[in-house]
This record gives structure tokens, C-alpha cells and sequence, in this order.
């Protein structure tokens, strides 16, 4: 599933490792951010990278990955890697 803007929530944790990613999970679909650093950029921004639609069953992979608390519709996991695989059956 393709989004054109950035969805809400929106990662709020600054203390970051650059390239690291924010995941954020709900009850339909998973948003993933990457934490990049670049000339415009120099301290670091969030950027979306992509939406899964939890019905397509993907599985994560994710490496120093950190659970924070739930908040009112999902909740969010920092990582230092992402990898994502579609189960297509």
C-alpha cells in the first residue's frame, strides 16, 4: 500500500542512532521512519519510508530493537536495522 504523505503518529524520540528506524504498530498497518542524517540536515530528520498492511501478514526482522509503552492506538519500537518480508500465500 502506497501513502503519499506522511502519516500520524510521527516518531518524537531525538536521541537516535543515524540510519536507525522507528516502527510504529496499530491495529491495521505498520509505518516504518528512518532516521537519516544528510547536508541538509545535519542534525538528523525522520523520514517516512513505507506502510504495510497487517493483513498481508509481514514479518520484521530487527536488530537492538526497543518496545516503548503502548499509546492510545498502537505503539512504537526504535531499531538499529529493519528487514521486512510479505508472506504471499
Amino acid at each position: 500500500m502506497a501513502i503519499e504523505t506522511t502519516p500520524e503518529p510521527t516518531p518524537t524520540r531525538n536521541d537516535v542512532i543515524p540510519d536507525s528506524y522507528a516502527v510504529y504498530v496499530d491495529p491495521g498497518r505498520i509505518y516504518v521512519w528512518q532516521y537519516r542524517v544528510n547536508i541538509s540536515e545535519p542534525d538528523g530528520q525522520w523520514y517516512f519510508v513505507e506502510t504495510l498492511d497487517r493483513d498481508n501478514d509481514p514479518k520484521l526482522s530487527m536488530d537492538h530493537a526497543s518496545l516503548m509503552p503502548p499509546t492510545g492506538d498502537g505503539y512504537w519500537i526504535y531499531s538499529r536495522t529493519y528487514d521486512c518480508e510479505l508472506d504471499c500465500e
